[in-house]
């Protein structure tokens, strides 16, 4: 029997990039839509009505019309499949009469027990009775996200977050500072695992990733006019299918760029110029907000903040310089003028962008304050860190200090000249080269103290002990990743190098960086941005390899949580292949076992002599000149 073969790939390409750039459409429900005891009940036992919905199988009563009111009555985008090639045509005429096929539902015909689609994709399946023989639990489990569930007529299936998972939840990974990922899943070869909106970005933007969810600020600029929409906006992000959970406004005038936004399971912590709010991650909604009171504080303004053992520590200060939102009336791509923007040449340190003197640490158990400390002269918040019980924090051209974090005491304070001087003073920044001035420039491991970053003239190592200098280097414009092996210091031009911790020597030249991007890393590899696109240097054989498509957005780089890689959305001005929110997968996790995979677009007929024409069109043109 001759059998016609089609690529499947294909297909399900087609549809997984429709799915992952299509938004829930809440819009598009009725104001009261009619729904029936049957498709109520399955809307019931859902824990949220967000996000892909995969359907497999029609109801005994074979009814498409279900789906339909699963769609006027949710947020959801269905995926159907059946092996029934009558079901999956009603499903497609349904939906098309009610406006939601290609947008809001996709059917897809062939054998059930192979799913075309992703891995880690769906936040629920709802499995009918006529599909339960034919689809296995292993495929369920590869097509849910992480704590996902599939639901059968007598039972449900949970799927759990892959040991090895790392969260970003804090803007720099952890409050160290060192943009180093410890996720095991995210390794290379890799796949798409979404291309979604939003595609373009205000400056600037803040990310972190905690709980299966991406968590995005994006700040007060807009250099062009596809930006505006989301100017001075928070959104929370499905990680693994991109689908916007909810959004809500941020307040106007506060400068975003900085450590005050944490992560967690449940809840995102974001600081602003009047106190912490802690908001839900499901719901979007403040559920309680954290206030520091004067007689603590020279004001309520949270400059950074950073979370440990269930203790929140923030340094708290005056009222800054509040920065003015700009839209932009200027169209299409192409490249925008860099200036010293309002308060970034952070000239009074009493009003300056994360400028204070009092620490505060607080048991987020009861909300109380377990200790406070004040210094006499104003800590620069971009060269604060926290790792291992310490809390290091630097006072410009003063002094540079280390708290303990359990007790509030002061450890140690340096102010060696020799010290202060190969520090230096805070250069501008604001250039193309060098970067934002708003970016941070201390990190720590557990023993090194490391100033560098767009400020900075050169780099610097300190001791994590007692601040003395260890050494320095002459370029201080590098973007550092601490690894194991060394640090990666990612330079303009040929600055790039990786050095010993002890000695700073250099180990190996690194690529050329392009420009003001961050440098961040997986278990494998580091990742910055390079002339058209990405760079990825792989680490166990030191060779760079070249992810064309998209480059790494100017203030967060790649965020790698969740055994993913997070590129976007786009803020810039160069021209690319690819825009938007755009999550990369280990290619390992990208589908089932080859010997389970049937042939999915594979047609058998005996019917090949009678072939029906094709319509003759005028408008056809069926040479190539």
């Amino acid at each position: 029997m001759p059998i016609l073969k089609n690529r499947w790939w294909y297909t399900f390409a087609s549809i997984w990039f429709l799915l992952a750039a299509s938004l829930p459409a809440a819009e598009q429900a009725d104001p009261q839509p009619e729904i029936s005891q049957s498709a109520a009940a399955r809307l019931k036992k859902l824990p949220s009505q967000k996000g892909i919905c995969v359907v497999l199988g029609l109801p005994a009563e074979k009814q498409g019309s279900i789906l339909i009111e699963l769609i006027r009555n949710s947020e959801f985008q269905i995926f159907f499949q059946s092996d029934s090639a009558t079901d999956v045509t009603q499903v497609r005429h349904l939906a098309e009469k009610n406006g939601f096929l290609g947008n809001r539902i996709f059917a897809e015909h062939g054998p059930i027990q192979s799913l075309a689609l992703a891995s880690n994709l769906a936040d629920v399946i709802l499995v009918e009775k006529t599909a339960e023989q034919q689809v296995s639990q292993t495929e369920l489990l590869r097509v849910l996200r992480p704590q996902a569930i599939a639901y059968r007529a007598d039972s449900e299936l949970k799927k759990p977050v892959p040991s090895g998972n790392d969260d970003w939840n804090h803007p720099y990974h952890r409050p160290d500072n060192n943009p180093q990922s410890t996720d095991q899943n995210a390794r290379a070869p890799y796949r798409t695992q979404f291309l979604a909106d939003p595609k373009f970005s205000p400056m600037p933007e803040v990310s972190v990733a905690a709980g299966g969810k991406v968590f995005k600020a994006f700040g007060h600029i807009a250099h062009k006019k596809n930006q505006n929409a989301i100017l001075n906006t928070l959104m929370c992000i499905n990680a693994f299918n991109g689908t916007i959970l909810w959004k809500r406004p941020l307040p106007e005038g506060f400068m975003i760029h900085r450590n005050t936004m944490i992560g967690t399971d449940d809840a995102l912590y974001m600081a602003d110029n009047e106190s912490c709010k802690i908001i839900d991650s499901e719901t979007g909604e403040i559920r309680d907000e954290i206030k520091i009171g004067k007689e603590l504080a020279d004001g309520p303004v949270w400059k950074w903040m950073g979370m440990q053992d269930g203790v929140l520590y923030a340094l708290i200060g005056n009222e800054e310089v509040k920065v003015d939102t700009q839209k932009s009336a200027r169209r299409g791509l192409g490249h925008w003028p860099w200036g010293m923007w309002k308060g970034h040449d952070y000239s009074d340190p009493k009003q300056a962008f994360g400028f204070g003197r009092t620490f505060v640490a607080i048991n987020l158990a009861d909300r109380k304050i377990l200790w406070n400390y004040q210094e006499k002269n104003y800590i620069d918040s971009r060269g604060v860190c926290m790792k291992n019980n310490r809390l290091f924090y630097y006072c410009p051209d003063k002094f540079l200090g280390c708290l303990n974090t359990e007790t509030g005491k002061q450890l140690w304070k340096n102010k060696d000249e020799k010290l202060l001087a190969s520090i230096g003073s805070n250069q501008k920044a604001q250039h193309y080269v060098t970067g934002y001035a708003t970016t941070t420039y201390l990190k720590c491991s557990d023993d090194y103290l490391f100033f560098a970053g767009p400020q900075r003239l050169h780099l610097v190592s300190a001791s994590a002990a007692d601040g003395y200098m260890l050494w320095e280097k002459e370029h201080g414009n590098l973007q550092l990743v601490l690894r194991n092996d060394g640090i990666y210091a990612a330079g303009p031009k040929e600055t790039g190098m990786k050095l010993d911790y002890a000695t700073g020597k250099k180990l190996a030249s690194l690529p050329t960086r392009r420009a003001c991007t961050r440098a961040t890393g997986s278990v494998d590899s580091i990742f910055f941005r390079t002339r058209g696109g990405t760079v990825r240097l792989e680490t166990a054989s030191d060779t760079a390899q070249h992810i064309a498509p998209m480059r790494p957005p100017c203030q967060d780089g790649v965020i790698v949580s969740n055994g993913l890689l997070y590129w976007g959305p786009w803020m810039c001005g160069c021209e690319l292949s690819l825009y938007g929110h755009i999550c990369l997968g280990p290619e390992k996790n990208s589908a089932a076992a080859t010997q389970n995979i049937p042939p999915r677009r594979t047609v058998y007929t005996n019917q090949l002599d009678a072939v029906e024409s094709l319509a003759d069109h005028s408008a056809a043109w069926p040479a190539y000149r």
